[in-house]
């Protein structure tokens, strides 16, 4: 990964290397969340079958469980999309999470019609890490 365009410790929004990565990590698991977030929930998982018996866990409740995986993946994907919206607007949004969180570069995203150009992307792309890392 390519560091140069980081911003340096005196820039208005430097964030520690580390902290970068978090939220560098954090950007990458979005595809993860959108395809479990549109696959209809499995509520079967707590149980079993057998032969004769049907077999159930009462250790916990793999309903709610699953309830609240969900619920805690949708918020983390609205966090990631309404922090894209308040750096971008409407028009660039979507183009900084197509870039951040689907890892398309510059140039595919120039090929499909991104409409600003290399530098205003940059700069909005570090606002949207310095803002992502402040609230995750």
């Amino acid at each position: 990964m390519s560091q140069r365009w980081l911003p340096t410790p005196n820039s208005k929004y430097y964030i520690p290397k580390e902290t970068f990565l978090t939220a560098v990590h954090f950007c990458k698991q979005y595809p993860l969340w959108l395809a479990e977030l549109s696959t209809a929930p499995n509520s079967n998982k707590g149980v079993s079958y057998d032969k004769d018996t049907v077999q159930t866990s009462n250790l916990s409740d793999t309903t709610a469980e699953m309830a609240v995986k969900r619920a805690e993946m949708s918020r983390k994907k609205d966090l990631v999309d309404r922090i894209a919206e308040e750096v971008g607007g409407e028009t660039y949004g979507r183009w900084i999470v197509q870039g951040v969180c689907f890892d398309f570069p510059f140039y595919v995203l120039e090929q499909r019609g991104i409409p600003c150009g290399k530098d205003l992307y940059y700069q909005m792309r570090r606002k949207f890490y310095y803002e992502l890392s402040m609230r995750i």
